[in-house]
């Protein structure tokens, strides 16, 4: 079963020199493996070398692993060690390899660390590693201070400020940098003398602010568009989840402190597993205009808590999350990952349940609506397969959309009643049966109770 291996295992392994042991690890935010050496020769192995270094740098620190190969899993929302190629240890100059760290990347990296490991079975082979210690925290934010550009011209005036976020290395935007540099701050998280006055500010917003009667359902999705916009997904496929009330109720002490449960619960969410399809930002959530909480990483997934009730997530609908390694290409359309749809729903639909429970007054029934937006490639639609997916069945019994940009699926739930587990099959129903699935053939699913339900087991 693939897993994240703790930084200290990875040393571990690491001196051991048994590198199978690394076999079925996960990439994660510490972790990030490659191949081969980076071809030094060239200005654009160069940026990557330093873009790699600088967003461990820029996040929590980690280690690169060189000559480790992974893939994609369609079972888990991250890349897989599948082997180890070592090679000659006269293959990689590490002093070379520093010396381009030290010249791409400001300021200088403390503590860094690039050490040959050698096969146990073999001392002539390897790998190398180069090790981001947590310290190096203290000194960011760290940038590329030189730019490859599309022409291959390398331009020392602009820089690069790089993050890794799971597996992924994601560059900022200009308007997010331009907030860090202008706050001063990582990651637009406010020190605790701002976070109290924030707070504060939200609070008294709160209390001023008249109750609202229950929302028309075109204000709810507004309030889903402006969420996509946000993570810069508007016009993109995208996979939203929303939930409201059907009565007024109000998250009291949203604005209270990160240490309430339902913050807790905004920055925590549910999840099963490792490298599962869950839709934690890992991030501190902030207060927007005193009216919501907001959790997010910023092209790649936000989750928001209202003041007045509606609870809004979203992912996106292409390989990055919908579609995960499923190999979709503009003749195919977008394929869907019916396991991550599905450990999606059904961790919303807890996430909901849960977070309800602290609302005042708890209300008695609410909507769950999942929607499919703009999932279409130049024009081709989407499908669905019943099968779990894996590398031999992409194609099997795999059924187009009826339209092929998007659809929204709802159902309404009793609080007293609702389990998420029942919540997530029903709106899972709709879907399939809309792809012209009977429902006996949905996957994921426990049959023997007196009503079908979602089962996690399953799931993991």
């Amino acid at each position: 079963m693939p897993r994240f291996i703790p930084l200290a295992e990875i040393t571990d392994i690491l001196q051991s020199g048994n590198f199978d042991r690394l076999l079925g690890g996960l990439e994660d935010d510490q972790l990030e493996c490659k191949s081969a050496p980076y071809n030094l020769a060239q200005d654009r192995e160069k940026m990557e070398l330093a873009k790699d270094v600088s967003a461990l740098a820029n996040a929590d620190g980690g280690i690169i692993l060189i000559g480790v190969q992974t893939e994609r899993d369609p079972l888990h929302q991250g890349d897989v060690i599948r082997g180890v190629g070592c090679f000659a240890r006269d293959r990689l100059d590490v002093t070379q390899h520093r010396n381009v760290i030290s010249e791409w990347v400001v300021p200088s990296i403390p503590g860094l660390e690039l050490e040959w490991h050698a096969r146990a079975s073999n001392r002539n082979e390897g790998i190398v590693s180069i090790l981001v210690p947590p310290e190096a925290r203290r000194d960011q934010p760290f940038v590329v201070a030189k730019i490859v550009e599309d022409a291959g011209r390398v331009a020392g005036s602009y820089i690069g400020f790089f993050e890794r976020i799971r597996h992924n290395v994601a560059p900022a935007k200009p308007g997010d940098l331009r907030d860090r540099l202008k706050d001063g701050r990582r990651f637009r998280d406010l020190d605790a003398r701002l976070q109290n006055i924030e707070e504060t500010v939200g609070k008294l917003a709160a209390v001023q602010a008249p109750r609202q009667p229950p929302f028309a359902i075109e204000a709810v999705f507004r309030r889903v568009q402006n969420a996509r916009r946000e993570i810069g997904y508007d016009g993109k496929p995208a996979f939203s989840l929303v939930a409201w009330p059907m009565q007024v109720i109000e998250f009291s002490n949203l604005f209270e402190s990160h240490e309430v449960p339902v913050v807790r619960l905004l920055e925590n969410p549910p999840r099963l597993r490792d490298a599962g399809f869950d839709f934690a930002a890992r991030r501190m959530s902030t207060i927007i205009e005193g009216q919501l909480r907001r959790s997010s990483v910023p092209g790649v997934k936000i989750l928001e808590v209202w003041r007045d009730g509606p609870l809004i997530c979203v992912v996106p609908g292409d390989d990055w999350h919908l579609c995960w390694a499923m190999h979709s290409t503009p003749e195919t359309g977008l394929r869907i990952n019916n396991l991550a749809m599905a450990e999606t729903v059904y961790l919303f639909c807890d996430w909901v349940q849960k977070t309800y429970a602290y609302a005042t007054p708890v209300p008695e029934k609410f909507f769950i609506r999942i929607m499919f937006s703009d999932m279409n490639l130049n024009g081709k639609g989407f499908s669905l397969s019943p099968y779990r997916p894996n590398p031999l069945n992409l194609r099997e019994d795999r059924r187009p959309a009826p339209m092929a940009i998007g659809q929204h699926f709802e159902s309404d739930f009793e609080t007293a009643a609702a389990r998420p587990e029942h919540m997530a099959y029903r709106l899972l129903h709709h879907v399939y049966t809309w792809f012209g699935f009977n429902a006996a053939e949905m996957p994921y699913v426990n049959r023997e109770g007196p009503q079908p339900q979602i089962d996690p087991a399953q799931l993991g």
